[in-house]
């Protein structure tokens, strides 16, 4: 899944403003539509620091039937939810898609303090785990990324010639994570298995193609919650 880069966002934002200075014109909308897009106005311009137009009934009156005052409702709602992250909001689906893009930069090495368990690569409290001893699964690379409002650090590990990718996401949880009462969530993503589990607030994502879902838990089980 691909997310809409952040340069799309002004030209949605001059959607709403148009769409809503096109309301403005009308004398003869429902008091109803009226005041629902007054409400969509505050709402926008609060989530995104936007000066909205407010109404002018100087402007030439344009008739509206019922069908378009709520068409244009429908379409200004839509365009806020999108603004305001709801249609936007990263998913897990797209988390684990950023593995996929490799390393960019250099392995993290080995944390001081706890060589044998941790690397110092760590999304807030929560670090890497150092897995050479777990398989000999030795951090190869990572890469930092953005998603929505989100960090994600990956981290890239090798053992022989199998690979595997670890994204930690920053909080709060991405939504849809359901576990069933399990401690993981397991899927497929672009060919590769995906395990995703939650650490105080953080989304672990944890993927490989040709490893089992229960085979990547037994590895990060090994270390999960593992933090300063």
């Amino acid at each position: 899944m691909t997310m809409k880069p952040d340069n799309d966002i002004p030209e949605r934002e001059a959607k709403v403003v148009q769409l809503l200075q096109a309301a403005a014109r009308s004398e003869r909308a429902p008091a109803s539509v009226r005041a629902e897009l007054g409400v969509i106005r505050a709402r926008a311009g609060a989530r995104r620091g936007l000066r909205l137009p407010q109404p002018s009934l100087r402007r030439p009156v344009l008739r509206y039937t019922g069908l378009a005052a709520t068409a244009l409702t429908a379409a200004v709602v839509a365009l806020v939810v999108t603004l305001g992250g709801g249609a936007a909001s990263p998913s897990i689906a797209q988390a684990a898609s950023l593995a996929l893009r490799g390393p960019a930069a250099p392995a993290p090495a080995a944390d001081p303090s706890a060589p044998a368990s941790l690397l110092t690569a760590r999304v807030g409290d929560l670090h890497f785990p150092n897995w050479q001893r777990a398989g000999g699964w030795r951090s190869v690379g990572e890469r930092t990324d953005r998603l929505a409002n989100r960090t994600v650090l990956t981290v890239y590990y090798a053992s022989g010639r199998r690979r595997l990718a670890y994204s930690i996401v920053s909080t709060p949880t991405l939504a849809g994570l359901r576990t069933g009462g399990q401690p993981y969530e397991s899927l497929l993503e672009h060919g590769r298995t995906v395990v995703v589990w939650e650490v105080r607030g953080h989304t672990c994502v944890l993927s490989a193609a040709g490893i089992s879902a229960p085979s990547l838990w037994q590895l990060a089980s090994l270390t999960v919650g593992s933090s300063d």
